[in-house]
């Protein structure tokens, strides 16, 4: 009897078991299937939030794009203007491509006043170019001749501004 006791309450406790892993299977299962259901409507939220305006997202990139590389290309040949004009010693034209703000600021006069003691330019280099915006950079090597020496000075940043009409002028002045 004490031998069917034991049997029985082992018996017991092996069911009591298997309803208690039945009931967090259940509540495993119930957890999983909210969770899937939950991320399946998350990912279906965002591909629809996003699926109209990634279309203007990749035409304004690609615009940006095509429009920043013609502003590069458009300052790099006002900074390569400009100082072929210095070279040159055509100060007038070199102060024409100087922004609006200098030239309100600095007539003529001053430009050359500001040029009188500048040393013999032999070449400018291009090296790279970076346009923000409004903004632009253009990092120049220059070379030139000081006392019958040739200098060169390594990553100089000549700034452009883009005016209201949409031309780019050297920040001279800063």
């Amino acid at each position: 009897m004490l031998f069917y006791k034991a049997f029985s309450y082992i018996e017991n406790k092996k069911k009591m078991a298997d309803k208690f892993k039945n009931k967090i299977n259940t509540r495993k299962n119930i957890f999983l299937k909210t969770l899937i259901i939950f991320t399946i409507l998350f990912f279906i939220a965002v591909f629809l939030s996003c699926g109209c305006s990634s279309k203007t997202d990749i035409k304004t990139i690609v615009k940006n794009k095509l429009t920043s590389e013609d502003d590069m290309e458009k300052t790099v040949s006002i900074v390569e203007d400009f100082f072929n004009y210095l070279k040159s010693e055509d100060y007038q034209k070199a102060y024409e491509l100087l922004s609006v703000k200098d030239k309100e600021r600095h007539d003529f006069a001053a430009f050359q006043e500001e040029l009188k003691n500048v040393t013999t330019i032999i070449k400018v280099e291009t090296n790279w170019v970076e346009v923000k915006n409004n903004i632009a950079n253009v990092g120049i090597d220059l070379i030139d001749i000081y006392d019958n020496e040739e200098k060169v000075y390594k990553d100089l940043i000549v700034s452009l501004v883009k005016e209201e009409d949409g031309s780019w002028g050297i920040n001279f002045w800063n």
